[in-house]
This record gives C-alpha cells, sequence and structure tokens, in this order.
C-alpha cells in the first residue's frame, strides 16, 4: 500500500508499506477520505516546534470501508462504511489502508459522504459547541471563518445562541459563512470587529467568542469583540508563542476557556468518545452543513498541491480532505 511521510519541513514523500493486520480488537479499514487538519499543516511546514523528522504522524481524521476485523470485534464488520478517532497510534491515516481499535470505529450514519463524515473533528468541533457555556439568548462570535470556525458557528445556534457572527480576513470564506446562516460576516480588515459589535450586540459586545484562527493576533481580536465579563473559548491551536494584550483583559475580566479535555471535568477517553458519535449524530441531523466547505476529495499523489493551496490561497478552498482517489465527496 501507499503511505504519506513528510521527510522534513516542506517536502512530502509517498512510500511503499505492508498492508498492517489487525490483532483480535482491531479493525482494518480501507481509507477513502482523510481530513488535511492544521495541526498537519504544522507539522508539514515546520512550524511546530515539537516535530520531528522524518515522520508518519500526519493524518488523523480518517474514515473509510472495513476490510478485515478481529476475532474478538463484534460491532462492524468487513463491507461497513466508518469513520474513526484517528488511527492506531494516533495519526499515520494518510495510507491506502489503517488500523484501529474496535472503541474508536463508528458506523458512518446513512447519507453522510465520506468526504464530510469524519468524525475526530466533528468531536472536536462538539467539544466546543457544547462545552462553551454558551446560554439560550447568548450573542456569540467566532473568530476564523476556516473549517473549524464555520461549523461552529452553525453549531452553537443549535445550543441556543440568538445572534452568531463570524470575523476574518477572506472575503469567500465570509460569504460561505453568510449563505450558512451566520447573522453576520464581517472582515477584520476592513473595520469589521466594531461593526460586529454595532449591529449584532448594539455596541455592548458579545457574550462569548470562540477564536478558531488559532495565529497571532486571534486571541486579542476576540478580547476586541468580547462584552465586559464574557467568556473567551480559545478553540484554535497555537503552536508557538504569542503577544496577548493582557492589558486588556484586566479591564474586561474575561473568563478563559479552552477545547482541551480536561475541562470543566477530567475529560476520560470514554467522554471522548461519545463526542464522537454526537459529532456524526450532528452531521446526520443536518445541524453541520458541509455544503461549500468541502467540494471533494484529493487524490494522494496531489496531498503537496492541497497543502500549497490551504496555505497560500484561502481564497479558493476552506477544507482540503485526501484520500486514495480523486472524485466528489462520495
Amino acid at each position: 500500500m501507499r503511505k504519506v511521510i513528510c521527510v522534513e519541513p516542506n517536502r512530502l514523500e509517498i512510500v511503499e508499506a505492508e498492508i498492517p493486520k489487525p490483532s483480535p480488537t482491531q479493525v482494518l479499514i480501507e481509507t477513502r477520505a482523510v481530513g488535511l487538519c492544521s495541526t498537519d499543516l504544522y507539522v508539514m511546514t515546520g512550524k511546530d516546534s515539537d516535530a520531528t523528522y522524518p515522520t508518519e504522524l500526519i493524518g488523523h481524521e480518517p474514515n473509510g470501508v472495513v476490510v478485515e476485523v478481529g476475532s474478538e470485534v463484534t460491532r462492524v464488520k468487513p463491507g461497513d462504511r466508518v469513520s474513526t478517532l484517528w488511527a492506531l497510534g494516533g495519526f499515520m491515516a494518510y495510507a491506502d489502508y489503517y488500523l484501529q481499535e474496535e472503541p474508536y470505529v463508528y458506523p458512518m450514519p446513512e447519507g453522510i459522504p465520506f468526504a464530510y463524515g469524519l468524525a475526530e473533528p466533528l468531536a472536536a468541533i462538539s467539544r466546543c459547541v457544547f462545552g462553551a457555556d454558551i446560554q439560550p439568548g447568548d450573542a456569540v462570535c467566532v473568530v476564523g471563518a476556516g473549517y473549524f470556525g464555520q461549523l461552529i458557528a452553525q453549531g452553537v445556534r443549535y445550543r441556543g445562541a440568538f445572534r452568531v457572527g463570524i470575523v476574518d480576513r477572506v472575503p469567500e470564506r465570509l460569504a460561505i459563512a453568510r449563505r450558512r446562516g451566520a447573522d453576520g460576516a464581517y472582515n477584520v480588515a476592513e473595520g469589521g470587529i466594531e461593526q460586529a459589535k454595532a449591529e449584532l450586540t448594539g455596541g455592548e459586545g458579545f457574550d462569548v467568542v470562540i477564536e478558531a484562527a488559532g495565529v497571532q493576533g486571534g486571541i486579542d481580536t476576540a478580547t476586541e469583540l468580547l462584552r465586559h465579563a464574557g467568556t473567551i473559548y480559545v478553540y484554535g491551536l497555537h503552536v508557538r508563542e504569542e503577544t496577548i494584550n493582557v492589558k486588556a483583559w484586566h479591564y474586561k475580566s474575561p473568563r478563559i476557556q479552552n477545547n482541551h479535555w480536561m475541562y470543566p471535568v477530567p475529560f476520560t477517553t470514554e467522554r471522548w468518545l461519545r463526542l464522537g458519535a454526537i459529532g456524526l449524530d450532528m452531521m446526520a441531523r443536518g445541524v453541520y452543513r458541509c455544503e461549500e466547505i468541502i467540494t471533494g476529495i484529493t487524490g494522494v499523489e496531489e496531498i503537496a498541491r492541497a497543502v500549497d493551496t490551504m496555505l497560500h490561497h484561502p481564497d479558493q478552498i476552506v477544507k482540503a480532505v485526501i484520500g486514495p482517489k480523486a472524485g466528489g465527496v462520495e
């Protein structure tokens, strides 16, 4: 089979490997789709200072079709469409086949295309939607209109948000957010922060601001959008040291949360497994909608091109999904 390794920053290679065999508790899955996550991009480009090379620890949003199951597996069988949390070892799923332990394997709900049915990011998004302590009637703003920001903005409406705004610098992504139901989508490069506050909160600021950009300045933008004593929920993964205007916190007195699974209670593996099921169910119910956000599957031989597009042409793509074969969302 083929699998992708990152030899060094900005250099990917496709190599041949043996198809793995499942142990009694494992499931062998033929890959159909793997989301290209920002954490993968950090490793692929060298932005993640903890990464070591060469590495195959990339690709943790996979799904596919069951090929073989171990003797103790009872929940799925060969031929089943499934989605999984991670691959065995955590990542390593930019390959034609991968293994996972049975508890981390979910039957794919009927009607969900492979390109959309990515259990791992849907679990993380649902962790935010239900963990951000949004109260019915809250005004909520999302910083960052990428894949995560778009679906979080959709989900918080379901959670009870009265007004939902989203801010970004890419007009094409903001237009998608408007079409997907945001009350307002604002360009931070064109006075969007003050405009969002004025139009959606009467100038008071948002009750909850979810930072889903993961870049320098994202948390400061969240602070500017926030009302006094509101909540900043840091969803984005920040892998480098950044400068934050803490002085502004002195006056706004924000409550700070993040998406790590240790809050608000010790977040057990079982609880994370439940979130995978919740995320897929939210997709099946139409709460999360990926039309325009994911438009197809890029063949694995074109993964370097997909990475380049994600990094340098955000107006052309929101979320890249990689698979053994290029095609539609399936």
